[in-house]
């Protein structure tokens, strides 16, 4: 079983997914953890979608073609 994720671990997965999704155009953001639950947008060509979750970031970074 493997140990359970740190917010280090959700800093460097985000890091991973901004990269990937920058390659396709689109614009990731992440509110600050120290504000409450972080909440994850992306945008392109002035369109901003909130997305849910970390999963649900890499989930759409893979739709769109940035994985």
């Amino acid at each position: 079983m493997s140990p359970p994720l740190t917010e280090q671990d959700d800093v460097k997965r985000f890091a991973t997914l901004r990269a990937a999704a920058a390659m396709v155009g689109y614009q990731l953001w992440r509110t600050d953890p120290a504000d409450g639950n972080v909440r994850y947008f992306a945008s392109r060509w002035n369109v901003v979608r909130d997305i849910g979750d970390i999963d649900q970031v890499a989930q759409f970074v893979y739709v769109v073609g940035g994985a």
